[in-house]
């Protein structure tokens, strides 16, 4: 019993980690559209779908 809670426990930790660095990942590389919420890279200059100016 215990070996199992603590295999889930790891598996648990290794999901939620996994996630973060996704999380900040996406934040660090894409912005967001404010128009229509597109991810757009840092690079460019407007919104690949809409055409609206980005930061």
């Amino acid at each position: 019993m215990r070996d199992t809670l603590l295999s889930v426990a790891v598996l648990a930790a290794i999901l939620i980690v996994s996630a973060l660095i996704t999380n900040w990942f996406a934040r660090t590389m894409y912005n967001r559209c404010p128009s229509c919420s597109t991810l757009n890279a840092k690079r460019r200059a407007a919104c690949r779908s809409c055409g609206h100016a980005l930061k």
